[in-house]
């Protein structure tokens, strides 16, 4: 076994023994208050002794992690770029295709209809013409069948398709805030800044107020262990 996996399973043991022994630990009076405390210095103590070995190691596995990342981000990023510009790019052709093949179906569609109208009034008139004026009338009165209209398009590249992709945007945060507040909006919609509040809850100290939120205040042990004070 060497060194480093020496001194994690010394660690772990000693974590796990006095994570039991703080488990177990009741504080109702002076002498257990004085014994837990015993307990905590000896983890307090432990944990700056794991530190002192673990925190180089740490430090040179997020360094390591980091130039992987950046290595990865050389090629990765860059591929990417060219995945969201040409997906773009097609996606907004593809859309203006569409739309021009839809309102050239609809002039096609409109100008069938027409001629079909004129058909069936011509016919109408040619049958009034030779005194079939029954026969007109029900020309009329019949629905004016319009034959489908085909309209080239291209075809799909195969393996690509497309689809509607919907996101929100707020515009105007107050007028959300307002339809939540009236009930029409529900309150998910909307999340409250807790980074915010506990910085004015510390920086007021409980003496102003906002709606909705209350100041919670407890006690944080503060040791000091060797030449530095740690609060944990």
């Amino acid at each position: 076994m060497n060194e480093v996996a020496k001194k994690e399973q010394e660690s772990t043991q000693e974590a796990l023994t006095l994570k039991a022994q703080a488990d177990a630990v009741i504080v109702s009076n002076k002498e257990q208050y004085d014994s837990a405390l015993e307990i905590d210095g000896r983890a307090r103590e432990a944990k700056k002794a794991f530190h002192v070995w673990f925190d180089p190691i740490d430090d040179a596995s997020k360094k390591q992690r980091q130039a992987t990342i950046q290595q990865g981000k050389k090629i990765d990023e860059p591929l990417n770029y060219v995945i969201k510009t040409v997906s773009r790019k097609t996606s907004a052709w593809y859309a203006q295709e569409q739309a021009r093949i839809r309102e050239e179906q609809r002039k096609a569609e409109e100008i069938a209809r027409k001629a079909a109208e004129e058909a069936a009034l011509k016919s109408a008139e040619e049958l009034e013409k030779q005194g079939m004026t029954a026969a007109a009338d029900a020309v009329l009165d019949t629905p004016v069948a319009v034959p489908k209209v085909e309209i080239p398009h291209f075809e799909k590249t195969e393996g690509v398709s497309y689809r509607k992709q919907y996101s929100a945007e707020v515009v105007s945060l107050m007028d959300l805030v307002k339809a939540v507040a009236s009930g029409t909006v529900p309150i998910a919609y909307l999340s409250a800044n807790t980074t915010a509040l506990n910085a004015w809850a510390r920086s007021t100290k409980g003496s102003d107020t906002i709606p909705g939120v209350r100041v919670v205040t407890g006690n944080i042990q503060t040791r000091r262990i060797g030449k530095f004070a740690k609060t944990i």
